[in-house]
């Protein structure tokens, strides 16, 4: 049994159509990444994939469970990390993923909490008020309230948004190691094909309300290369999205990011400039 089966999954707001047939599967102990531009309805997925939404149409499995049938149970056994995530300024790390402990249940020792920030390279004597991390501190100790009752999955929305170079790198060590010693099975929704490259074994491409491209991500699938393109002249992206071969990872100003499924980037760049 997958960890995570979606089939024809459909969802609109107010009439508006966000998901037209989403279908994808994730594996037990698969690093999937999540890519595709602003709107494309990746975070509507994560929703409706922890079951803070319902779907219109469609069908859900995460651990074999329906997320708005089975919520209570599943919340048990997964967690989810969003990007915006907030935390309690006043409060020390240690007071902080106490706090959440207690929320959730559990009976941890001190020395339990101590160990898991240890885990995630947070110091569990600092006593300094969380406000004052670093924007990387503030994400490790994110991981570490998501991963208090040992999720068999982790959903994280975007978790190296904002970060530097040094920053992004601790962040993809620490998931690494955590699906290495504890086969956590990890979803990253992101549109950083940095985290796509060093994390994630396999991935979807949501564009448009649909997936465009969900397979493995390895040394034999090079035809599948992400490319930066301008648009000279103000030239406008076509929408909907409708070049085959071509999935569309991310819209910026003039900027497109794509990913290139068949054929050589410079038929991608006759096709696209064909296409209008």
């Amino acid at each position: 049994m997958p960890a995570i089966e979606i089939q024809e999954l459909k969802k609109s707001f107010e009439g508006q159509s966000v998901l037209h047939g989403v279908s994808l599967t994730v594996s037990h102990g698969d690093i999937y990444g999540f890519l595709g531009p602003n709107g494309s309805g990746k975070t509507t997925t994560l929703r409706l994939l922890l079951g803070i939404l319902s779907p219109d149409e469609g069908r859900i499995a995460v651990l074999g469970m329906n997320p708005s049938v089975s919520g209570a149970q599943l919340h048990l056994r997964v967690n989810a990390l969003p990007e915006s995530h907030g935390l309690y300024g006043w409060m020390s790390a240690l007071a902080y993923l106490n706090f959440f402990g207690r929320l959730y249940g559990l009976t941890l020792s001190g020395g339990d909490y101590r160990a898991r920030l240890r885990q995630v390279g947070l110091d569990p004597d600092d006593s300094r008020p969380v406000r004052t991390f670093s924007r990387g501190m503030k994400q490790r100790l994110g991981i570490a309230r998501a991963m208090i009752n040992d999720p068999e999955i982790l959903f994280l929305d975007e978790p190296t948004n904002g970060l530097d170079p040094r920053g992004r790198r601790e962040i993809h060590d620490l998931l690494l190691q955590l699906n290495r010693e504890k086969g956590l099975t990890v979803i990253i929704s992101t549109h950083i094909l940095d985290d796509v490259e060093r994390l994630c074994n396999r991935i979807g491409i949501l564009e448009g309300g649909l997936v465009r491209y969900e397979g493995p991500l390895t040394d034999e699938s090079q035809s599948a290369i992400s490319y930066r393109f301008h648009l000279e002249n103000g030239a406008a992206v076509q929408s909907p999205w409708n070049f085959p071969g071509i999935a569309l990872l991310e819209r910026q100003d003039s900027w497109i990011t794509c990913l290139i499924k068949e054929g050589s980037p410079a038929a991608a760049i006759k096709t696209l400039v064909l296409g209008g």
